[in-house]
């Protein structure tokens, strides 16, 4: 064996930093295990990857004018993404940021406007920040606990927090209250008051609003406020995030294939798959699932002039499924008119069938598909003096003039086939449910919800049922319309009937 001092002056040189270089790897390894020893662990898991779409906690501020509502938004988000200024109203509308907390995961931020504004501009932005109550999983109320005093010392009725409190709780929602102290304040009146009288004037504030259990007080002001926040957060945060699965797990294995039959027409966007589909075929890839797509010719399908173009379109589909035996067919809902006959073949009789919208909308909208299939019922007593909503999430222009779009075109003619020309439809568009009064309709026929978050799809559904107005869904509906069998088939992957 060869001593250092036989090698020459470069040897030793590489030598001496190879050396150096695995001295300083195994440190290094050393110092990231004794971390994550002596380090505690995450409280909260990080909600698995989304995929197509990514799961998000939705925390939402709310409180009186200049009470300190965009502060908390930039502390918590280390950066100016509210404007701050003393002239109350500064909020004119709620301000969204997208964030990371580590130990909770993605988390969507929703500053507010005042709620005290008072005038017909004060009740809109009013109206709006409690909606965004109804989509919060987590609530904070930002309180400045001594303006909360009036001029004669009595204390605030605190009306306005009561009602996002009360709203907060009939949904279930997490409710906090967060003081935002400021420290000169807070000394002055302690010096006028006593020593613990801030204290006591905190907990007063907690019963008169009636929210139980721990708070948050700080002054927002310093920066060591943001730390005080996340850590606030990540104690009391319970998981919200319970994600329905996709589709059933029945269908799904190393030996199971879902068979996806993908129709396009105009409105079908170039270059990518629609979310529900690029949803579907992530959620099967993760789950060790095959995926087949498949596009039928509608055209071909429904061709009434040519029986033989008509019967090679359903050979084609029928061929294409007898060699794959899928474990569930998820079709467009537009198709159903032929999915669904076509699976009554003696050699499909088996295979289950559901569509797009019916596997989005009990997704997004935490596994309640009941709800929208007992919605259907209100089609057995359609009065034609009541309104019926149809509302579609998805923000596009209807190209109607060459395609039948299934919200502006299909689903209205065939409610006009079944119940006369002069039965009162409705549409709703965007991600926004409208300022509507929903005891109008007799009935709302909602979309799979694909271009929404969940919270917001579940804050409609709740709408609806507070109203006691019937809801239910767009593969749903056109399921009904083909025949009791087809609804019957598509519901039974979910383990559902109509009664």
């Amino acid at each position: 064996m060869l001593g250092l001092g036989t090698l020459s002056s470069v040897a030793r040189g590489v030598l001496h930093r190879q050396f150096g270089s695995l001295l300083w790897s195994l440190q290094t390894v050393r110092g990231i295990i004794g971390h994550r020893c002596l380090s505690s662990p995450p409280k909260k898991p990080s909600p698995p990857p989304g995929g197509s779409m990514i799961p998000r906690v939705n925390i939402g501020i709310f409180g009186e004018m200049n009470a300190g509502k965009s502060t908390f938004m930039n502390r918590i988000t280390s950066q100016e993404t509210s404007i701050v200024d003393a002239h109350p109203g500064t909020t004119a509308d709620v301000k969204v940021a997208l964030m990371e907390l580590h130990n909770i995961g993605p988390v969507k931020l929703f500053d507010t406007a005042g709620l005290d504004e008072l005038g017909v501009l004060g009740e809109k932005k009013k109206k709006k920040t409690l909606n965004v109550v109804k989509e919060s999983d987590i609530v904070f109320l930002v309180v400045d606990p001594l303006a909360s005093l009036s001029i004669t010392n009595d204390k605030k009725s605190f009306d306005v927090h009561k009602e996002v409190l009360s709203l907060a709780q009939r949904r279930e929602k997490d409710v906090f209250l967060v003081f935002n102290e400021f420290s000169r304040k807070k000394t002055e009146y302690e010096r006028e008051h006593g020593s613990g009288s801030y204290g006591e004037l905190l907990k007063s504030i907690c019963s008169s609003v009636g929210v139980p259990g721990d708070f948050l007080a700080l002054d927002l002001t310093k920066a060591e406020a943001t730390n005080a926040i996340v850590e606030f957060t990540e104690k009391h945060y319970e998981h919200h995030l319970n994600r329905v699965p996709l589709l059933p797990s029945s269908c799904l294995g190393k030996d199971k294939t879902v068979f996806m039959n993908v129709p396009m027409d105009a409105e079908t966007p170039s270059g990518r798959l629609l979310r529900p589909q690029a949803m579907t075929q992530e959620f099967c890839l993760r789950n060790f699932t095959t995926t087949l797509a498949y596009r039928m010719d509608l055209q071909a399908g429904r061709n009434k002039d040519d029986d033989g173009v008509r019967e090679a379109e359903r050979v084609r589909f029928v061929d294409a499924v007898t060699k794959v035996k899928p474990s569930l067919i998820v079709t467009d809902s537009q198709a159903m008119d032929l999915c669904a006959p076509w699976t009554t073949d003696v050699n499909m009789r088996d295979v289950e069938l559901t569509t797009f919208s019916i596997m989005m909308i009990n997704h997004m909208a935490g596994g309640n598909l009941k709800v929208f299939v007992d919605g259907l019922k209100a089609l057995k007593s359609i009065d034609k003096k009541k309104k019926i909503l149809i509302a579609e999430a998805c923000n596009h222009n209807r190209i109607t003039d060459i395609c039948e779009d299934i919200g502006t075109v299909q689903i209205p003619n065939k409610l006009k086939k079944l119940f006369g020309e002069d039965v009162k439809l409705e549409h709703a568009f965007g991600r926004e449910f409208p300022e509507l009064k929903l005891d109008e309709y007799q009935l709302v026929i909602h979309c799979g919800g694909c271009m929404i978050d969940s919270q917001k799809m579940m804050a409609r559904m709740q709408d609806c049922l507070e109203a006691g107005i019937p809801i239910t869904n767009y593969g749903l509906l056109l399921s009904y319309f083909q025949s009791p069998q087809a609804l019957a088939k598509v519901l039974r992957p979910w383990g559902l009937s109509i009664d």
